[in-house]
């Protein structure tokens, strides 16, 4: 079991919240970290990095190279104030090298590319652009032994053939198509598999295995592709929890796991073979699911089932993220469950779909959501 997790409160970096999370943010936390500037994003933007820890180790972490991906770095945060104020042995194994925005454009206007349009996660092998040479460049300087890619995955990801949601998953990125068993890919497979089980003490069943096919422009596979150790954590969606702070702390607790585990050599003691026995991600959900809707469209009438997903928008008054509701698919929508899950068959209203169904249909999910 981790070690005091029961303790999250007193750890939790109380001054990084909600889903937008930026430059202006973190550096709150400068007098902390003391944060150097390895260069600029396409903005002019500075990208952070700092050095955390004594030890031989050396580790290289980065977040938000998707700008929209918060909770990860909120997460980072939560691990290293562990570290800190509770377990300082670890620090005094490991050297830790981090950028804690990769992406501070993407994360100032709250998309997932950079300023160019460009996704960094795509851009290993190229190298076109500012922030993936800056972080191609640290890693050739640091040479580290092991590095975490740190992301957010979508409400979308459910457990194997279940309908629970993944609240964290994990992947050990592939250096080839046919997913060869490489010298780092079995020590990655060997520290997720130690994260796995510790983590089954705390969110038994809502733990899974990320999509690990090759692809060589994202830096993971890249990274693996160099022989170095390499994992992928995405936090994910946990129930009515749209400011992911559940997901936010076994995130923290995953990456605790993983320095320990590091740290004292602890995966070492793990079959890499157990990292296949971790469920894969699916993606049978959606925010909300209606179920028999009566509706008008194109001149008939019909009964469906509609998939409802939310977009993130960010608010530029409020600095804060709005979930505006969208009508995502519809259809027979088989093997498909919602984390909100209503039953229309009861209602006799025919929704027209030539007109703006979304804001009638709200209107009937919060009617119901009140009486179930």
């Amino acid at each position: 079991m981790i070690k005091n997790f029961n303790l999250y409160k007193e750890f939790k970096e109380s001054s990084l919240y909600g889903r937008y999370i930026t430059n202006d943010s973190v550096y709150k936390l400068n007098d902390i970290y003391s944060y150097e500037e390895l260069g600029k994003s396409i903005d002019n933007r500075p990208v952070y990095y700092f050095k955390l820890g004594s030890g031989k180790k050396k580790i290289l972490i980065w977040s938000q190279m998707h700008g929209n991906e918060s909770t990860s770095t909120r997460a980072l945060f939560d691990a290293l104030s562990y570290f800190l104020k509770i377990d300082n042995k670890t620090l005094s194994k490991l050297s830790l090298h981090i950028i804690p925005i990769l992406n501070p454009d993407g994360a100032s206007k709250y998309t997932r590319e950079n300023a160019n349009n460009t996704d960094l996660n795509r851009d290993a092998f190229y190298l076109t652009q500012t922030e993936s040479i800056i972080l191609k460049d640290l890693y050739d300087k640091v040479n580290p032994d092991f590095c975490f890619n740190l992301h957010d995955q979508r409400s979308i990801y459910s457990v194997s053939d279940t309908k629970k949601p993944s609240i964290l998953s994990l992947s050990s990125p592939s250096t080839d198509v046919d997913k060869y068993e490489t010298g780092s890919r079995i020590i990655s497979m060997k520290i997720i598999s130690s994260i796995a089980n510790r983590l089954s003490e705390l969110i038994p069943g809502y733990f899974s295995r990320y999509n690990d096919d090759f692809n060589k422009n994202c830096v993971g596979d890249t990274f693996q592709s160099l022989k170095t150790p390499t994992i992928l954590f995405e936090s994910g969606h946990f129930e009515n929890d749209y400011s992911r702070e559940n997901s936010r702390k076994y995130m923290s607790y995953a990456i605790i796991s993983a320095l320990n585990s590091i740290a004292f050599r602890k995966f070492e003691k793990f079959d890499h073979n157990d990292y296949y026995l971790i469920p894969k991600n699916t993606s049978y959900l959606t925010d909300i699911l209606l179920r028999n809707v009566k509706i008008f469209e194109k001149g008939n009438s019909y009964i469906t089932n509609i998939s409802i997903m939310y977009k993130e928008v960010l608010d530029v008054n409020s600095n804060e993220i709005k979930f505006n509701p969208y009508i995502y698919k519809k259809g027979t929508l088989k093997n498909m469950f919602g984390h909100l899950d209503l039953d229309f068959k009861k209602n006799k209203k025919t929704f027209n779909f030539n007109t703006n169904t979304i804001t009638e249909l709200m209107l009937y999910v919060n009617k119901l959501r009140i009486i179930q």
